[in-house]
């Protein structure tokens, strides 16, 4: 566990970013920790992406990451993300600055094989993700973002408890901090210091666009599963939508989520909101579709 100790200054500081290296990184170190039996949602990734990435140059990169974890430059593996949204290319031109070329050339030819199929629908999903961490940081203050955060962290002011492989004490004092939204944070918790700035990952919502479903409408054929009483009432395609509303999200974010054409969800949501479920709200050019109090209530009726 790491202990943060957030000054007044360093609270009023509080950003979010996501990060494609941290992502790639993540993910081999989710495909090192389970050798057999990767969870859900990661399976259907997993399947695919073990066939297309060498075993050789996993072996590799999971040795280097081995070898420099808890050591002085393990962080330097995985830089404080340059901004709210770097590409692949900036975070391997910021590694290969930090002396470590061969690793970057590796991360690129495993990115390329791993993540980059995946990447469209996963940084969909990532910028809604920010979306709403940032829309509860600028209406609700950082305390109630950092609280919210899930995954065992824990936020007590003036400290902010991240799980994490090393048991440490870090005050930060007049400094920033960056929570990085990772799909994969199941894999490895990353935690980078950098002179007055720290960054860590955790476990963002909608990791289930990994899962591999292919969408269409709802298929009536196959008909509800065996006691699942929320596809008897709204049917296939709604319930997943209604499902998948666990914080709020974009048509594209849930699209992505839950593999169903946007067109689609968008006739689900119109449907859901008609009937009270659901209720929609601007910020600033996306519309985001959240729960109200009785699609909470169906929810919780139905499980």
């Amino acid at each position: 566990m790491i202990r943060i100790r957030l000054d007044e200054l360093t609270l009023g500081r509080v950003r979010i970013a996501s990060s494609p290296l941290w992502e790639a990184v993540s993910s081999l170190a989710l495909t090192a920790r389970y050798r057999s039996g990767i969870p859900h949602p990661y399976t259907k990734w997993a399947e695919t992406a073990l066939r297309r990435v060498p075993p050789t140059l996993r072996r590799e990169l999971i040795a280097t990451l081995r070898t420099h974890w808890g050591t002085p430059s393990s962080s330097t593996l995985t830089p404080v993300p340059p901004g709210p949204s770097p590409t692949m290319d900036e975070e391997l031109t910021a590694l290969r600055a930090a002396g470590h070329d061969r690793f970057a050339h590796l991360m690129s030819d495993y990115w390329a094989a791993a993540i980059a199929p995946h990447w469209t629908a996963m940084r969909g999903v990532l910028e809604d993700e920010i979306l709403v961490r940032g829309r509860t940081l600028v209406t609700g203050g950082a305390d109630l973002m950092l609280r919210d955060l899930g995954g065992r962290i824990r936020w007590e002011r003036p400290e902010l408890s991240v799980p994490h492989q090393t048991d440490l004490d870090w005050p930060l004092t007049d400094g920033n901090l960056i929570t990085v939204s990772v799909l994969f944070a199941r894999g490895m918790r990353i935690f980078t210091p950098v002179r007055d700035t720290v960054a860590f990952s955790y476990q963002a919502q909608g990791a289930a666009v990994l899962g591999g479903h292919t969408g269409g409408g709802d298929n009536q054929a196959e008909g509800p599963g065996t006691g699942d009483r929320l596809t008897i009432l709204l049917g296939r395609g709604r319930a997943a939508v209604l499902r998948a509303l666990l914080s709020p999200a974009t048509t594209t974010g849930l699209a992505s989520s839950i593999g169903l054409a946007p067109s689609t969800v968008s006739q689900h949501l119109t449907v859901l909101s008609a009937a009270g479920l659901v209720r929609r709200h601007r910020v600033g050019h996306r519309v985001l579709y959240e729960l109200n109090d009785s699609g909470v209530a169906l929810q919780k009726l139905t499980q």
